[in-house]
């Protein structure tokens, strides 16, 4: 899974992509984190993206087998450092 931030919208995609996990902006950083941060989703610092895990959950399908995973990516990013309880750690990747 991957966030798309631009300058006035932030949309998920790949969702049953649980396995990874990054964020891409197409636009310059202050103005992505302006976007995340007005819709309260998460923010930048320094070179990472904090988006906050219940607006990712929220953004899923509410099936069963999606949120159990979903569950087991957050563990798994927890056992990292990636993940605080309420932000999850993404890094930057260009959009292409």
């Amino acid at each position: 899974m991957y966030i798309e931030v631009t300058s006035d919208s932030v949309a998920t995609r790949d969702l049953l992509d649980l396995k990874t996990f990054h964020v891409r902006m197409s636009s310059d950083r202050e103005k992505a984190h302006e976007s995340l941060v007005s819709a309260n989703i998460g923010y930048i610092d320094n070179d990472a993206v904090f988006i906050r895990s219940a607006w990712l959950r929220d953004q899923g399908p509410r099936t069963r087998e999606w949120l159990e995973n979903f569950g087991a990516m957050l563990s798994y990013a927890e056992k990292r450092g990636w993940y605080d309880g309420e932000f999850i750690e993404g890094h930057i990747e260009p959009n292409e």
